[in-house]
C-alpha cells in the first residue's frame, strides 16, 4: 500500500476577483482516477494544511481504518481581503462566492474524481459564515459542513432564519468554552453565544447538527485538536 502523502499545488487566475489564488489538494494513498471520492472544501485552506494539519491527520485517520479515503481542497485566503470576501454583507463577498462556486469548484472537479454527493465545506470563525453563504447561493452543491467558532454576527443569524427548511443539510459545528471573550483581529466577540444560537437555530429548521463545545479558545490550536472528530463525523468507516 503506498502510505506517502502527497500534495498538489494550483495556481488559478480568478475573472470574478481579479488576482490569482492557490488552492492545494490532498490526495489519499492509493489515489485511482477511477473511483469517485468524497471532497471537502476549506476556506483559509492554506492555514488548514499548516496549522490545522489536516493532510496529516486525514492521512493517519485513513491509515488506521478510522476515515474514507477522501480528498481535501484547501481554498487559499486573500489575507488584506478577508472579511471583505467572507463575510456576508463584505464588499468582495458575492465575487468570492463566484469564485468558489463557478470558477474553483469546477476546475478542481475536472482535474480529480470527485463524488459529487459526497462534497463538503469547512471553515473556521468567518470561514464558517462563508461556507453557510455557499450553502445559501447554490442549494444543491453541497449537503455536509464542518463549521469552527462560527462568527455568527446578528446579520448572519438572520439571513439564515429568512430559510424555511435546513432539513436536506447536516453539519458538525464546534466551538470552545473559553470563547465568549474570544479575542480577534476585529475585536473581542461572545462566539460562545453565538454558536449556541446558530445551533439552534438551524435545528429548528430541520438541519442535523453536531453540535460540541470543548475546552479551548478562538485559535488553530483548538481547531486542529477537533479535526479528528470532524473528519470522521463526515466520512465514518463503520
Amino acid at each position: 500500500m503506498d502510505t506517502s502523502r502527497k500534495i498538489e499545488a494550483h495556481v488559478w487566475q480568478s475573472r470574478a476577483l481579479g488576482e490569482e489564488r492557490t488552492v492545494k489538494v490532498y490526495l489519499p494513498p492509493n489515489y485511482d482516477t477511477h473511483t469517485a471520492y468524497p471532497i471537502v472544501y476549506c476556506h483559509d485552506g492554506l492555514e488548514f494544511f499548516t496549522h490545522g494539519r489536516v493532510a496529516t491527520i486525514a492521512q493517519q485517520l485513513i491509515a488506521e481504518g478510522r476515515l474514507k479515503p477522501v480528498l481535501i481542497a484547501g481554498i487559499a485566503v486573500n489575507l488584506q481581503q478577508r472579511n471583505q470576501d467572507y463575510a456576508m454583507d463584505g464588499t468582495r463577498h458575492e465575487a468570492y462566492c463566484e469564485f468558489v462556486l463557478d470558477e474553483c469548484i469546477p476546475e478542481i472537479e475536472q482535474h480529480y474524481s470527485v463524488d459529487p454527493a459526497q462534497r463538503s465545506m469547512a471553515g473556521i470563525s468567518l470561514g464558517a459564515v462563508a461556507t453557510l453563504s455557499m450553502m445559501l447561493h447554490k442549494r444543491s452543491l453541497f449537503r455536509h459542513f464542518m463549521l469552527f467558532s462560527g462568527a455568527y454576527f446578528p446579520s448572519v443569524q438572520e439571513a439564515l432564519r429568512m430559510v424555511a427548511d435546513l432539513s436536506e443539510y447536516r453539519a458538525y459545528m464546534v466551538v470552545g468554552d473559553e470563547e465568549a471573550e474570544a479575542t480577534t483581529p476585529n475585536g473581542v466577540y461572545d462566539f460562545l453565544t453565538y454558536n449556541r444560537q446558530m445551533r439552534d437555530l438551524l435545528q429548528e429548521r430541520g438541519m442535523d447538527i453536531t453540535y460540541k463545545e470543548a475546552p479551548g479558545n478562538h485559535i488553530w490550536g483548538f481547531w486542529q485538536k477537533l479535526l479528528p472528530d470532524a473528519l470522521t463525523w463526515w466520512q465514518p468507516t463503520r
